[in-house]
């Protein structure tokens, strides 16, 4: 009997650095944007007031009010140096209540390079929660906006973000130009 696939295979993580390092070329893991994770830190920025907005609705949800533990914000998923992008690998525990939260309360002028209605279905339909520490949706859902308002503070193309249950990634063969397609397309690599 075949094992089931599961959001968690590392192939498929694998599999998309293999399908973004066939289109656009360089591709850094774990690469850190050397951000502040404090919402303060963004006071002076033209984003600090909506950004305030978004932790404060965070804050008041759960009354979790110390929820930023990190001085730097955590390193992305994949950043593509040319040209210039982060990609995001959201699990399940990313939809969140407080994730929806955070992006109800996104700016409209905002650019994201994914559906941003299509993540807050998810977040109400999957409501996952982590309470492994009481803060982790909280920090969870900042951490993930602070991904999110990087390309506006860094002057970079919108943040792609892909759901790990949406396709089955390792499927995908990096060497086959169908399946380069398939993915370019998912991305939005007509974009760049």
């Amino acid at each position: 009997m075949a094992k089931k696939h599961n959001e968690r295979c590392k192939t498929c993580k694998a599999r998309v650095k293999e399908l973004l390092h066939h289109i656009f070329g360089k591709v850094i893991v774990n690469y850190n944007l050397d951000l502040p994770s404090a919402a303060e830190d963004y006071s002076h920025l033209t984003s600090g007031k909506e950004l305030t907005k978004i932790h404060q609705a965070l804050q008041e949800y759960r009354d979790n009010k110390h929820f930023v533990k990190a001085k730097k914000m955590p390193h992305v998923d994949f950043f593509i140096p040319e040209p210039g992008f982060i990609v995001e690998f959201d699990e399940s525990q990313h939809f969140t209540k407080l994730r929806e939260i955070a992006l109800a309360n996104y700016p409209s002028m905002l650019t994201v390079g994914f559906d941003k209605m299509k993540w807050m279905e998810l977040c109400s339909k999957l409501n996952k929660k982590d309470n492994d520490p009481i803060y982790r949706d909280e920090q969870r859902a900042w951490y993930d906006t602070l991904r999110d308002f990087a390309p506006a503070i860094k002057h970079l193309k919108p943040t792609v973000r892909l759901f790990a249950s949406d396709f089955v990634w390792c499927s995908l063969d990096p060497t086959s130009k169908d399946d380069i397609q398939i993915f370019a397309k998912i991305i939005g690599a007509d974009t760049f």
